[in-house]
């Protein structure tokens, strides 16, 4: 009996993120006050900076405790406007949905809906639930004028510019459409998308992105079209908001469907059922399912079918009484956590891994997960030794999110942060919750952008990976960048290699200055400098430059670098 009242103290305190900060069992109102101000911490976090620090359970943790606390209270729909885009009101609300997480939640759901209606079946709609953001398209005289975030469900940011970039998005409705419509619908990225932009950051040497949600949401919401283009975005839809009333409107949900497919517009596939049972049914099926498709799901939606019983149900504060989200629980398995060790970026960032005994996790075997920085591990309470709960987020990345204290071994160790770099011996820098080796000059850092630079993203020298690299450094014949142009056969360097590197010596000045990997340039920034500046000898006078940069940048040209513009053929 202890050791269970044990067991449920150690989960309620990591779900609410307590340690440390625990409120006295009587202050009731502290702790409402509390949670209030931690929700909304976390909505931040999640909708306008889409770093999320919890994972989405321990979200709705938080959620479901300040219900109970505060009598008659509802979620709140959150806000996702940053500021930087003009916002647009949405002339029919944008509701969030009321969530089940049980069987017996969803069949409560549905036995009130058909009480209130005053039949014993009703017919539903079983949709997936995209894992996504949510978006309106707003179609004035059957021309798209606006695409606009859910914001905080009045108004939102219109994201148009970078909407027009996703493929299958109508922009102009056909001659039968409603004149006035907001189309409802989902802005998400597909697993592979996801992966290839992963396997891009990977070969670079950078930090994989931790969701494809969060991606979707920041690609959404980046400042120029040109990014959001280069990230393939894709859209589904599924409802709509307000409709000119001088146009005639579906029956059902079905009806709907087939209208959007027929205005040019990807529509939600979905499958009915005409009770309870069914409706389950269908839920198992598609939970079954879910690990081979496409794109990020959590859930699925459950929604009235007739349009007519949707009006007589009505809609509450901020979510309507005939539709709600049923959430999948994730799967999550516990593993040893062997070690922890340190990954040295190019910039110098140092980003912490969990060393885990393989397990397997949604179909694939999982052997490492990323901490993302020192606060994590501090936050978690992770110590080497521990078996700790591993997910993956978004069904793609794997994450660590818990502990099991109850298997704790006794003696178990706190760990130490190091404080200076196992690499070089220079002592680490703290920048809010980013730590760094200073030390531009440090092996591990110049491996990092040596791979960069050769990589795909950079100028691409075929043969030129990680282990060849790591031998090279090893034998002190790396010291930067520049010297991959000093490597020679009497070196060990193939010929196949020497060619590949002969031929990185012309690639457009756009890669090779994406390679170099300057501070604060990525792609779109070095193609403004290459436009800007034309060629090398120009770009070692540019202001732009720090010093180092400039006399890498010379120390190239001497070595006979010699990048054409963009646009130039390589055989010219």
């Amino acid at each position: 009996m202890a050791k269970h009242l044990r067991r449920v103290l150690c989960v309620w305190l990591l779900v609410a993120g307590l340690v440390g900060a625990w409120a006295t069992p009587d202050s009731g109102s502290t702790r409402l006050q509390w949670l209030k101000a931690e929700i909304a911490r976390h909505d931040e976090l999640y909708f306008k900076k889409n770093a999320p620090e919890i994972s989405d359970a321990e979200y709705d943790a938080l959620k479901q405790e300040l219900r109970s606390l505060e009598k008659n209270a509802v979620a709140a729909v959150g806000d996702d406007r940053t500021g930087a885009f003009p916002t647009r009101a949405h002339r029919e609300p944008m509701l969030s949905l009321e969530k089940a997480y049980t069987e017996a939640e969803l069949r409560a759901f549905m036995e009130t809906a058909g009480r209130t209606l005053r039949r014993e079946e009703l017919a539903w709609v079983i949709e997936p639930k995209f894992d996504g953001l949510a978006i309106s398209l707003v179609y004035e005289e059957r021309k798209l004028v606006a695409a606009v975030t859910r914001g905080n469900g009045q108004e939102g940011d219109d994201v148009i510019a970078n909407v027009l970039t996703i493929g299958g998005i109508s922009r102009e409705l056909p001659a039968d459409a409603p004149g006035f419509v907001e189309v409802r619908g989902e802005v998400f990225m597909e697993h592979a998308e996801f992966a290839r932009i992963n396997a891009e950051r990977t070969e670079a040497g950078e930090e994989p992105f931790a969701h494809p949600r969060n991606l979707a949401a920041g690609t959404l919401k980046t400042i120029g079209a040109g990014e959001a283009a280069r990230r393939r975005l894709s859209a589904v839809f599924y409802g709509v908001g307000a409709w000119d009333a001088g146009t005639k409107a579906p029956l059902s949900q079905e009806a709907l469907q087939g209208l959007l497919k027929s205005w040019g517009l990807p529509a939600v596939e979905s499958v009915t059922a005409v009770n309870a049972d069914g409706v389950w049914a269908a839920v198992e099926a598609f939970g079954r399912a879910r690990g081979s498709l496409a794109f990020p799901t959590d859930g699925v939606v459950v929604k009235v079918n007739a349009w007519a019983a949707q009006r007589e149900l009505g809609t509450g504060d901020v979510a309507p009484r005939w539709a709600i989200a049923y959430k999948f629980a994730p799967e999550r398995v516990a593993t040893r956590l062997r070690a922890i060790t340190l990954q040295v970026g190019r910039t110098g960032t140092i980003t912490p891994v969990a060393e885990l005994e393989p397990v397997k996790v949604g179909g694939s075997t999982v052997a490492r997960a990323t901490l993302h920085n020192a606060d994590e591990i501090v936050r978690r309470d992770l110590r080497v030794g521990d078996w700790v709960y591993v997910e993956k987020a978004g069904e793609v990345i794997p994450a660590i999110t818990g502990v099991d204290l109850d298997r704790r071994e006794t003696g178990a160790v706190v760990f130490e942060f190091p404080v200076a770099c196992a690499e070089c011996g220079t002592r680490f820098v703290r920048e809010g919750a980013t730590v760094r080796c200073p030390n531009a000059r440090c092996a591990a850092q110049v491996r990092k952008r040596v791979e960069f630079f050769a990589s795909r993203a950079g100028v691409g020298i075929g043969g030129f990976g990680p282990a060849l690299i790591g031998k090279l450094s090893t034998a002190g014949k790396l010291g930067s960048v520049a010297d991959i142009y000093r490597l020679t056969r009497e070196g060990g360097i193939s010929e196949p290699v020497l060619a590949e590197i002969e031929r990185s010596r012309t690639v457009e000045l756009p890669r090779l200055i994406t390679g170099l990997g300057f501070a604060s340039v990525g792609r779109k920034g070095a193609g403004l400098l290459a436009e800007k500046y034309g060629s090398l000898p120009a770009l070692a006078e540019a202001d732009e430059l720090g010093s180092e940069d400039r006399a890498l940048v010379v120390e190239l040209i001497s070595l006979g670098v010699n990048p054409r513009p963009a646009g130039l053929p390589e055989n010219r």
